[in-house]
Formats: structure tokens, sequence, C-alpha cells
């Protein structure tokens, strides 16, 4: 038997060796079938439970931080400020803020520089109607646009300037400012909604004012503003504009005309408008288109007394587009001879035009203009007298 055993040891010894290596292939193969699944290199090195050096090493550097240019050397100079256009702003004191408003208040007081001829109505230009006292021409043909406007003279190189005031009432204080501070052949023209209007007209001729009454259109935007209910709106009759028209001219006081304010002249009133400038002729009143377009232009009535504005300044009051304005109004006086401009009477306009005016260069004799310069040879003068039948 041990014979046996030694003849086939080296067999012994060979199925020995393949039983370890089987039996260690196994168990091997059944601890790995045991170990976690990971996902990732980087779960397995933080979750492996064996204590094994790691074979790779994960660090998070920072981003590399740019290097900041070098402070500049401390010095010390004073630096000044700059302003705008290396102007420093100055602080406006109390009284420096308040001399810069506009306030009619400036325009302070001037004696008359003409006297009119009627401070009154005349009897023999009006008439009696529907309780109203109304203008008419005389039985000996004399009209109240001439008869209670003013005439006057000015040296032949020098050209006419007439300024109307319309919207004037609204505002008593402000009405008597105007009246008071300008020159007498300044016009002015009241609104149909003047308080007491008969005297604050009568109190606008004693300083020698040409005066008339504002004729209202109907409103171009009706949706968003009214013209109140002395217009000429587009749902009244005829008959109704003729009696708001008469109301308009029963003041009691002198008036020479009306002032036709921007509005709706088309054909969608034109027969009204007809009547109504047909009712101005036939009581010999002047009428004054301030309007924009040519609507009241294009309406043709015989022996109407008539001008049309040059110039309107009633919608932007910037201080530039007034002075663009008043430059033109000049240009037009020296190239026709004459201009007329009408002007709403908001301070800031009503100061321009002032300042405008004292511009004007005095009209002086030869003798007295002798070597002197005339740079504005601009002469003043009531409405009335760019009007020719």
């Amino acid at each position: 038997m041990l014979q046996r055993i030694f003849q086939y040891k080296f067999l012994i010894l060979i199925f020995i060796v393949v039983l370890a290596v089987v039996g260690s292939t196994g168990f091997w193969f059944a601890s790995k079938k045991s170990e976690p699944v990971y996902s990732s290199k980087i779960d397995q090195l933080m979750f492996d439970t064996e204590n094994q050096a790691p074979k790779f090493v994960l660090t998070l550097s920072k981003p590399e931080k740019k290097k900041r240019p070098p402070k500049p050397p401390v010095t010390t100079d004073i630096i000044v400020p700059q302003t705008v256009n290396d102007v420093e702003t100055k602080e406006l004191s109390i009284e420096e803020i308040i001399d810069k408003l506009p306030m009619l208040s400036k325009l302070g007081t001037k004696e008359p520089t003409q006297s009119l001829d009627y401070i009154v109505i005349n009897e023999d230009l009006t008439e009696s109607k529907d309780d109203m006292v109304l203008p008419r021409i005389s039985e000996d043909g004399k009209k109240p646009w001439a008869e209670y406007g003013k005439t006057v003279d000015i040296l032949p190189n020098f050209k006419k300037v007439a300024v109307v005031f319309k919207e004037v009432g609204f505002n008593s204080e402000a009405a008597e400012q105007i009246s008071k501070g300008f020159n007498s052949e300044v016009s002015l023209s009241f609104t149909p909604y003047t308080v007491d209007s008969g005297t604050k007209i009568l109190s606008a001729r004693q300083f020698g004012h040409e005066t008339y009454v504002d004729l209202l259109l109907s409103s171009k935007d009706f949706l968003k503003s009214d013209s109140g209910p002395m217009s000429m709106s587009l749902t009244i009759s005829k008959d109704e504009a003729l009696a708001r028209l008469r109301k308009s001219l029963s003041t009691g006081a002198p008036i020479g005309g009306v002032v036709i304010n921007d509005g709706v002249a088309d054909e969608d009133n034109r027969e009204i408008l007809v009547a109504l400038l047909v009712e101005l002729q036939q009581r010999g009143l002047l009428m004054i288109d301030a309007t924009r377009g040519n609507g009241i232009a294009n309406l043709d009535v015989n022996g109407l007394a008539r001008r049309k504005a040059d110039i309107i300044i009633d919608e932007d009051f910037s201080r530039k587009a007034i002075k663009t304005a008043l430059q033109e109004a000049e240009d037009i006086a020296f190239l026709k001879g004459q201009v007329l401009v009408v002007v709403e009477p908001k301070p800031v306009a009503v100061l321009a035009v002032k300042e405008w005016i004292d511009s004007f260069s005095p009209q002086l004799s030869y003798e007295e203009a002798r070597g002197m310069e005339i740079n504005k040879p601009l002469a003043l003068v009531p409405v009335s007298n760019l009007v020719v039948e």
C-alpha cells in the first residue's frame, strides 16, 4: 500500500495542488461577488472599507487670481472737482430764484402812449336787440372797428408791428397788469367767459388799448378738450351760433370786432361760419383770423374787414420757441412791411413780448436820429392799422 502510494505520489501531489488552486480560486470569486459595485472610481475611493492607500488623489484648485495693478503713489496735491463745462454751479438765493420766475408783476406800469376817441360806447354805433346792446354801422356809414380804433403815424423807414393778446379776462389781475404794463398800441381781446367783461374792457380802453372779444370755434380734439358753452360747436344750429356770437359782443363797452381762435373750420361747419362772418360784416366789425389753417381764410365775405395773424403763440411756451417765433415776426415785418402777432397771455410769453417790444428802435426825427444807429426800425401799431377794406 505504501509502496503504491509512493508510486503515485507525484500524481497525488499534482491533485492536491490542483485542488488547492481550485479552492482558492472559488473563494476569491466568492469574495469578489460579495463586494459592492461602485458606479465610479470616485465612489470606490470614497466608500471602499478596506484601509488601502488610494491610487488616485483628487484635488480642487482655486482659480488663479489676476494680479492687481499697483496702487498709484499717494500725493498731497489737492484735486479740484470739475463741473459741467468747467463752470462751477452757483447756489441761487431766494431773491435770485424769484427774479427768474415769469411773473406779470414785473411788467410795471407805463403811461398811456395814445388816447382813444371813444372810451365808452357811442350811441350812434349801438343797437338794442333781444335785450342785448350790440354794435352796428351808424346811419352815416361809420363802422365800429374804425371808430373804436386808433390810427397812428410812423416814420417812413419803420415797419408796422401789431400785437394782440387774446383770451384776456380769465384773471382780472392779469388783465389789469397787461393793460398798465404795455404800450397803448398793444390790442387786447377778451374771452367770452370774462366775468363783468364790460368793466374790464372799459378799464383797458382808459389805457388806450383797442378792445376785441374772442370767437371760439369747436375744439379740434373735442374728446379731450371742450371750448365751452360759448363756442361754435358742431352740434348747434346756425341760429344758436349767431345767438352765442351776439351774446359775446354784448359787453356794454366798445368792441372793434372778434379774434377767431383756432378750432374746427371746414366743410362740417362752413355754413355756420359764413353766417357768422356775414353778421360781423353787417355790424361793421373787424375779424382777426388767429387760426392755423386756411378754413376761415377761404371763406369769402364781401365788405368784411379782416386780417389773418402771421404769428400765433399759443401752444409751445418754451423760451426757445417764443424767441424763434418773435424772430420770425421780425423777418416778416422787414419782408412785407408789417406783421400781426397774436399771443395767449401766459406770463413767460407776455414778458418775452414785452422785452421784444422794448428792443425796437425809438422813432426819432431826422435831427434827433443823426449820428445814431437804428438797429430795429419796428413801430408798434394797433391792429386796426393793418386792415384795409
